[in-house]
């Protein structure tokens, strides 16, 4: 007597070392959906261990807020432009060591000053060398109401990064 099984399309009982169904031709291996959650499962995990190796790493020390300004902003501007308002410029790096994924952050007000809303972007450069220039660029839906905007920076990991305009006084 040969083993049995249902076939996983048609529920028919076929022999169990069927490959494909003789009542519905239909392949009893894996589905493809079980290889993509595979795959995708797979490459999530790769993401997170490269996570923790690079957060692990001793010469990528992690930026702390500090009083001290650490970015230095070389010029800045935001407009609209079709649909989006756009804030873009440069910063610079003026701490001593490397600082990886620094986020640029425009908050966004109405011509009365009332908050509205907040959109981030990395800069351009991961990580931004000592000395080294980047540029940034964050983009946000436009409102008509929009009448101001102001720039910040942070670490991607989410703790502020004090900076500095070019010949002017620190920012929080």
């Amino acid at each position: 007597m040969t083993e049995e099984k249902k076939c996983k399309h048609c529920a028919m009982t076929i022999p169990k070392e069927a490959k494909i169904c003789p009542h519905c031709r239909k392949n009893q291996g894996t589905s493809i959906g079980v290889w993509i959650l595979a795959i995708i499962f797979i490459l999530f995990g790769i993401g997170m261990c490269q996570n923790m190796l690079s957060s692990n790493n001793p010469t990528q020390k992690p930026v702390v807020t500090k009083s001290e300004p650490v970015l230095e902003v070389q010029k800045w501007n935001w407009h609209k432009e079709y649909d989006y308002a756009i804030a873009e410029g440069t910063v610079k790096n003026i701490s001593s060591e490397s600082i990886n994924n620094v986020e640029a952050v425009m908050m966004i007000y109405d011509k009365k000053g009332n908050f509205i809303k907040s959109d981030e972007a990395l800069i351009e450069y991961r990580p931004i060398l000592p000395g080294q220039i980047s540029p940034f660029k964050v983009m946000s839906s436009f409102n008509p109401e929009m009448g101001q905007a102001s720039i910040n920076f942070k670490s991607f990991s989410g703790g502020t990064l004090s900076w500095k305009e070019k010949n002017k006084e620190t920012k929080p």
